[in-house]
């Protein structure tokens, strides 16, 4: 195994890997809006601060 073969597998790794964390972290961000966008409406007609709103939602 040469230095070239080894260099290339790893900046593969790298870049699927960087892939991966954006694909990641679209996903976790189109839910996390879609969550918080959901629950703005219930929350505005409470007339809740958005601290308040959640912990309510996350201990009940």
């Amino acid at each position: 195994m040469s230095i070239a073969t080894v260099a290339s597998f790893v900046t593969a790794a790298l870049v699927l890997a960087g892939i991966a964390l954006t694909f990641l972290l679209v996903t976790v961000g189109v839910a996390a809006f879609q969550f918080f966008s959901a629950n703005r409406p219930v929350r505005v007609a409470r007339h809740q601060s958005i601290p308040t709103y959640y912990r309510q939602l996350a201990f009940s």
